[in-house]
């Protein structure tokens, strides 16, 4: 198996899919939390090992560097400028919700670089996701199922797993 250029971007998203749907997982009662867990390693090395096939690829030659450096620079510092806020004002509980919301954003520079409309669907889902799930349930609100942090990990998880799955269709 060999990785190519194009499939190197899903495999990335793939990945942190990935982390967001372990993320996600976590705030699960136990027998569901495991099941979820292993769920979300599975889908990703099943998306991964899929990309590493070789198929047709749907990409754009375009690449604006500078576009999305500027977009990163924006998303690491809203990242850190957010967590310090909301540290600050006692409501570490909305974290995930506001840096996936951030990370969607991120989506639109992505897009305005390389012009592929699957990124700014990416990014509309990605902060749709977050932004319900904000409003959502913590595990102080109803027991000990963080409902808000589910959503937010597996939400985004899957927003972003669809959107790897585009470079197959």
């Amino acid at each position: 198996m060999k990785m190519d250029g194009p499939s190197i971007g899903p495999v990335v998203g793939v990945a942190f899919g990935c982390a967001w749907g372990v993320a996600g997982a976590t705030a699960l009662p136990g027998p569901w939390q495991a099941w979820a867990i292993g769920s979300s390693i599975g889908i990703s090395a099943a998306l991964i090992v899929a990309l590493a096939l070789p198929h047709k690829q749907h990409h754009s030659d375009t690449f604006r560097g500078h576009i999305y450096g500027i977009a990163v620079a924006f998303e690491v510092a809203a990242i850190f400028g957010t967590i310090w806020l909301l540290r600050q004002f006692a409501l570490s509980q909305f974290l995930l919700p506001a840096i996936g919301f951030i990370v969607g954003l991120h989506f639109l520079g992505l897009w305005k670089a390389t012009d592929l409309r699957v990124f700014l669907w990416t990014a509309l889902a990605m902060c749709l996701v977050c932004g319900v799930a904000a409003f959502l349930p913590g595990a102080t609100e109803n027991g000990n199922v963080d409902v808000r942090r589910v959503v937010t990990g597996l939400g985004t998880a899957l927003v972003l797993w669809g959107a790897c799955v585009r470079a197959f269709v």
